[in-house]
């Protein structure tokens, strides 16, 4: 709703948003106040909102997945009586989350054309809650299958519990595998097209994810001494199992982009979400929904025909007169399409008047009933 008035203040308020073109009364009812007093605005508000609300989504998915995966590495660890230490956790929660929640948000906005379908408006619709649950599924699965084979391999050692010491092959494997996974949702979740812009205009969050990738990269293959007691990842694996590392954490990734962009962004939302709105559409208890739904599936609607010549052929037509001596004639043709109107104006005002009015009081042709997109035209007397 779009107003500029004192009269439109109820309006303005009661709208699901409320644009006021002035700053008089109506900027104080509305939530936005437009600088132009025209309604240009509306579109931009329109890729704001829409960005601002992928946005809010993406951040809040990210959150619940880094909550989750953290979870299911303690949990994984306490089976052997370990855990991750306290500078682990700060690395993870200070350097990792915190930067890219601070940079996630800066996206700005697509300024391409406005796509029909809006994006999801509710936490608790399907998209983001399998989303959240296929993420989880495919992490856990990873964390459980890279506990498992570093314990298969021949030069492994198991952990014997220490109090407040947790160094070990396990915890260096979960540890390294859920900092890739804390990158990769960062990533997949950083929605671009079509609401925002891709992840490469956000110069914060880009710079820091390549940043973070190649620590958490040296940090798993050849880190340094003091990395290595800081972060207590006293007991190395070889090089190799290192680099497999590293591999598992790139299928992940290609797994998380299948899951985002395939099964949820196209299976979920664009098949399976259309066929589901559009059945709601048809069978909806509001009248105007069903009628549009109607229309939407018709493929002669709206009307479109093309202009016949005057000199075509018809099988019925009328000639009217209207007071300034134009003559319009309605044209009907042969497959009871839609009738088509004329404007032919006379050669000669009087005599083509009088012959178009001899034509309209006779009743040698039917004339066609009168429609509503017909006007009423009255002959000179």
């Amino acid at each position: 709703m779009c107003g500029d008035g004192s009269n439109d203040c109820g309006a303005l308020k009661a709208a699901h948003a409320g644009i006021s073109l002035s700053d008089t009364e109506s900027s104080v009812a509305a939530p936005f106040t437009s600088k132009e007093p025209n309604i240009t605005c509306v579109p931009h508000l329109i890729r704001e909102g829409r960005g601002a609300l992928v946005t809010s989504f993406g951040i809040f998915k990210y959150m619940a997945v880094y909550s989750l995966t953290q979870f299911i590495s303690v949990i994984i660890l306490y089976t052997i009586a370990s855990n991750l230490t306290d500078i682990q956790f700060l690395y993870i929660d200070l350097f990792l989350i915190s930067v890219f929640a601070f940079f996630f948000g800066n996206s700005e906005p697509s300024q391409g054309p406005l796509v029909k379908t809006p994006p999801s408006a509710s936490l608790v619709s399907p998209p983001p809650i399998i989303s959240i649950l296929l993420h989880m599924l495919s992490i856990m699965a990873f964390q459980g299958l890279t506990f498992i084979y570093i314990q298969d391999q021949a030069w492994f050692t198991p952990y014997v519990p220490v109090e407040d010491e947790y160094a070990s092959f396990e915890n260096y494997a979960l540890f390294t595998i859920t900092c890739f996974q804390y990158i990769i949702m960062a990533i997949v979740f950083s929605r671009g097209k079509p609401h925002r812009k891709s992840i490469f205009h956000n110069p914060g969050l880009l710079i820091s994810l390549v940043t973070l990738t190649g620590f958490t990269v040296f940090l798993v293959t050849y880190p340094a001494q003091f990395l290595v007691q800081g972060l207590e990842l006293n007991f190395l694996p070889p090089e190799s199992f290192r680099w497999t590392l590293i591999g598992v954490a790139f299928a992940q990734f290609l797994l998380a982009l299948f899951i985002e962009y395939f099964l949820i962004d196209y299976v979920l939302t664009q098949r399976i979400g259309k066929f589901i709105q559009s059945r709601r559409r048809e069978k909806s208890k509001k009248e105007y929904i069903r009628i549009e739904y109607e229309l939407s599936r018709r493929c002669d609607w709206p009307p479109i025909s093309n202009t016949p010549s005057v000199d075509s052929v018809y099988i019925n037509n009328e000639t009217l007169v209207d007071n300034s001596g134009n003559i319009d004639k309605f044209l009907v043709n042969t497959n009871n399409e839609h009738n088509t109107r004329v404007s032919i104006p006379p050669k000669s005002p009087s005599v083509e008047a009088n012959r178009g009015s001899d034509y309209l009081h006779s009743s040698s042709l039917p004339r066609p009933r009168p429609t509503s997109r017909a006007r009423t035209i009255s002959s000179n007397s």
